[in-house]
Parts: structure tokens; sequence; C-alpha cells
């Protein structure tokens, strides 16, 4: 007995969706490292919204407790600190639903523009693509994002041009949860929205229009509860962002570098050799052979997203993730259309199994191969952007899991007995600003622990110890620093430090991973430099809303840079 379309689709939605949740478990399970920058930042963020009895801070006002960043992926966060308990591998959880949504809404948009047959092969790619396998089990907002972008896409389109009420305000629904993970959803969508309206000429009939008009109505109404009473305080945030994507020597807008920027990321970091190879093929072939119903649409799609990517100074591969799965459509269709034979179905044999191998080697690491192979050197700003054959890590901050202890449980526990022992709050500087040792997965660690303290990366260095105005303890490592955008003066910063032990007292030493190793201070004071430190100027203290940025990554290397983690960084664009 056949199965109905709908109940194939389902079926391969699910057993994907597993596949890719059993190997995330199998990764975790032996991963013991603490979140990096934003991800920890957005596990902090969702601990604002747990019932009051199991908060260890008020939390602040609704539409402020996730800083510049909108509230669904925080929420759902804690709807699985609810259920089970918080923690960052709990939080991960999060994802799965936004797995199965990105991959049925794929299947659904793929179905309607190539058929069954190239659905099947879009999720399959899709589940295989390095890049996203990566972010699925990291608590950035893109992920989401993603899956958001897709199912509004595959309803738009089957609105009819907002002939359909009902898919109509499905549609608008849709991009209220959509601008409520990022405000990048609208960039993505504006292209394909006014291709429809085009396309339907909606303008002319009264009932097409009502229905766009109530969409965008609905869409604002949901959304408008948060980005209303926060809309100062994004421009804000997005102007000092742009800032940041300067400062890290991003490429400027409009410029050569800029258009060819995730080009260059696509191939490199996001798919590798093998995908984006055939990735060009399929494209090539599937416009020539007219593989795709609409496949204009997706085209507008495609660019118009890209191009308003480009137009951020801040730039990181999260930033085009919501594209990752609709490139796969392309391909999808192109390997359906290969005429059955035994040598068609060897060479999908043996390119599925060449994905497979691909993946494990990007999350569980192949010994016997290099950790790399670069085609050729790329664009260098804060960080240098290959064209990479392959990657078996992601600026060592994704890849294979590692069993490492990064001490923070143990520093807080000290900080917390020392704080105690002399009578003094329990706040702590911290200078470096490396992925897996910093302000952020440090206040994380401590509001898990119901440690709750002040916590801030120190960037700013003054007269003496005028820099650590407000802090009983400081944290200085050894080697590296971190990022140079964020740490450009840590090395003030630490010969501050060094130079006056009577005042930095030495409260313990620890080794970290990769031969650094930490020195936890506690930072004495005589009531008269107390007193005169009141009247000084103190730190410099970081924009609110505003965190640091390490190298582009997964919502870090940048998420928290603008309009958000990439892995190395973090910015929040």
């Amino acid at each position: 007995m056949s199965r109905s379309p709908r109940t194939t689709g389902l079926v391969v939605v699910i057993c994907l969706s597993a596949a890719l949740w059993i190997v995330n478990f199998l990764w975790l399970r032996r991963d013991t490292r603490p979140p990096v920058w934003d991800m920890a930042l957005h596990q902090t963020y969702a601990l604002n919204y747990l019932p009051a009895a199991k908060l260890t801070e008020t939390p602040g006002p609704l539409t402020s407790r996730s800083g510049n960043y909108p509230p669904f992926v925080h929420i759902a966060i804690a709807f699985c600190y609810l259920v089970f308990h918080p923690g960052p591998h709990v939080a991960v959880l999060a994802n799965i639903p936004a797995t199965v949504l990105l991959l049925g809404s794929l299947y659904i948009l793929a179905s309607d523009l190539a058929g069954a047959k190239a659905a099947r092969w879009t999720c399959i790619l899709a589940v295989l693509t390095p890049y996203m396998v990566w972010l699925s089990r990291e608590t950035v907002l893109d992920y989401w994002l993603a899956a958001w972008v897709t199912a509004a896409l595959a309803v738009l389109l089957r609105s009819g041009g907002f002939e359909s009420r009902p898919r109509s305000l499905l549609f608008g629904l849709t991009c209220a949860l959509g601008m409520l993970t990022k405000w990048l959803f609208a960039g993505f969508l504006v292209a394909p929205v006014l291709w429809v309206c085009l396309r339907f000429r909606v303008w002319r009939e009264k009932r097409r229009l009502l229905n766009l008009a109530d969409a965008i109505i609905l869409a604002g109404l949901v959304c408008g509860w948060w980005y209303v009473p926060n809309l100062p305080g994004l421009v804000r945030y997005f102007h000092e962002n742009a800032a940041i994507g300067a400062r890290e020597g991003e490429p400027a807008v409009f410029s050569f570098q800029s258009f060819i920027y995730y080009l260059r990321l696509l191939e490199g970091y996001q798919l590798f050799g093998l995908l984006f190879v055939l990735l060009v093929l399929s494209v090539f072939f599937a416009w020539r052979r007219s593989l795709l119903h609409c496949g204009d649409c997706l085209a507008v799609t495609l660019i118009g997203g890209w191009f308003v990517m480009t137009l951020l100074r801040t730039k990181d591969p999260r930033f085009t993730m919501p594209l990752l799965g609709l490139l796969m459509i392309f391909p999808g269709a192109w390997i359906q259309s290969w005429r059955r034979s035994g040598a068609t179905g060897a060479l999908k044999m043996a390119l599925a199994g060449i994905l497979c191998f691909q993946v494990y080697a990007a999350n569980f690491g192949v010994g016997w191969l290099p950790q790399e192979v670069v085609l050729l050197r790329g664009y260098t700003g804060s960080l240098r952007w290959d064209w990479n054959l392959y990657l078996q890590h992601y600026f060592q901050i994704l890849g294979p899991p590692r069993r490492e202890d990064w001490k923070q449980e143990e520093i807080l526990r000290t900080i917390a007995e020392d704080a105690d022992a002399r009578h003094v709050q329990a706040s702590l500087a911290v200078i470096p600003d490396l992925p897996r040792f910093n302000s952020r997965n440090f206040e994380l660690m401590a509001r898990l622990r119901s440690r709750p303290m002040r916590v801030e990366h120190l960037q700013v260095e003054e007269e003496g110890i005028a820099s650590f105005e407000g802090f009983h303890y400081v944290i200085t490592t050894d080697k590296e620093q971190g990022m140079s955008w964020s740490t450009s003066r840590s090395e003030a910063l630490n010969r501050i430090v060094a130079g006056d032990p009577d005042t930095f007292r030495l409260v313990g030493q620890y080794p970290l991973p990769g031969g650094n190793s930490a020195r936890l201070c506690f930072i004495q004071r005589s009531p008269e430099i107390s007193a005169g430190l009141r009247r000084s100027a103190g730190v410099q203290a970081r924009p609110a809303g505003v965190a640091d940025v390490g190298p582009k990554t997964p919502d870090h290397p940048h998420e928290n840079r603008g309009v958000s983690c990439a892995c190395p960084s973090t910015n929040g664009s």
C-alpha cells in the first residue's frame, strides 16, 4: 500500500530530524566545555523568563529581559529549563522543534517547486550541510531564524498571491514569530513579498489587497509589543554594532570584498568544496532545463537576502544561514532529474556517503586527515576568510567535542567563599575574552549555580587601579587574551594587576586548556583609596545590550555585533 505524499514527507522529516539529533546527543555527551560568547548570553537571558521563584535576581520588565534581542528563542530555552533543569546542554534542546520546522517547511517548499523526490534530496542535503549541523546544537538565534524564513516563504507561495485568506493570515503570524526571533527576518522576506505583489498585481484586487493588509497588521500586533518599546534602543544598538564591524576590519558596504564576502563564506565555511561545486552545477542545470516551478521567486529570495546582508557593515556566516536550506533546493531538483540507471544510483550513493563522512569529520574529527585544506587565501579583517576544500573545525570553536575543564565553577566557588570571609560583595572583572573563558559564560555559570554577582569584561584602563572601581575580584590569563578588538587594552590592564601585588592579592591560580593559566586576585583597597576611587571616573561600561565580540561564529565570531552567535564571531546582528 503506497503512502500519501503528505505521509511520506512527514516520515522523511521525522527520520532526518532524528538522525541529526542522535548525532548531536552523541556529540553533547562527549563535550564538557562551557558555551561561547553569545551562546552563553542567550542562555543567560533565558533565565530571566523563568518563574520568579526560580530566579536569583529581578529580571525587569518583560520587554527588556532579553536585552536588544527579540525574546522568542530565549522563551523557548526557558521552557526547556522548566521541563528539565537549567543548563547549557538542556538549552540546546530548544533547537529540536526548529529542526522539525525547518525540514518540514523545506520539504513543502521544495515539493511545490520541484516535486517530492527533489524535496527528499533537498532535506537530505540540508541535514548534511556542515555549517547547519554545527549550529543546530548552538543557542544562536539564526538557527530558529532559518526555520521561520523557510516556513514564511512556503506559506507565502501557497497563499496564491494573498488570494487565500487563511494562508495570508498564517503568513502574517509566521512573520511575527520570525521577527520575534531576530530582526534580520525582514531582510530575507522583503524581496519575495514584493515579487508576489508584482507577480499577482495584488493592488488590482480588493480581496488580495485586504488579505495582505491584514497579514501585515497581524504581524505588527503580535510582534509590536516588543518592538515598540525597544525601538529607541535598537537604533542605538545598530549604530554601535556598525562601528564594531568597522573596528573588526570587515569590508566596507558596496566594496568588491563586501559583495563576494558571503560567496567566500558559503564555499569555505558553510558548504565546503564538494557541496559548493554540486550547488553551482545544479543552479546551471536547473536554469537551463527549467527544473523549478516558480524558480524566479526562489532566485529573488536568495539574491534579495544576500544583498541585504551585504548592506550590513557587520558580517558573519551566521547571518546568511537562512539561505542555506533554500540553496539546497537546486541540487535537490537536479539530482531528481537524473535518469534512473545503475550508474546514477551508484553516483547518488557515493555522493551521500562522502557528504556523511564530511559531516563526521567536521563534528567528531578524523585524525589521519589534515585539519583543513585551504584552496586559496581570502580576505583578512579581524579574521582571515579562506576558500577551503573542507574544515574539521571552525576557528577551533566549533568542531569535535572536547572534555575540558575551564575552572569556572571552581573559580566562582572560591570567589563566593572568599567574599563571605572578607564580608565583601562578590563582583568580578574579567580581563580576557576567550571563547570559553569570558564574562558571558562566567555570568551564566554564576546564575546557574545561584551565585549571582556582578561580572563584566573590563576593556578600558585608567590611572592605576581606578579602572577596577566597582569590583572586588579580577581574573587575568597569562597567555592568550582573546580577539584583538575586544582585548586591545588587556596587556595594559594585566600590567596594572601584576605591578601592584599589595593591591591585587593572589587568591588562586588555575591551569586552563591549551597551556594557558588564570589568576584570581582580590582587590585590596585602603579606606583612603576607596574614597578616592568613588570620586574617580571609574570603568567605562559596555553599552547596554551590546555583548563582547569574539571571532565570528556561531550569535560569535559576531552575535553581539549588530543586527545578530558565527563562530569566531558573536555579533548580535
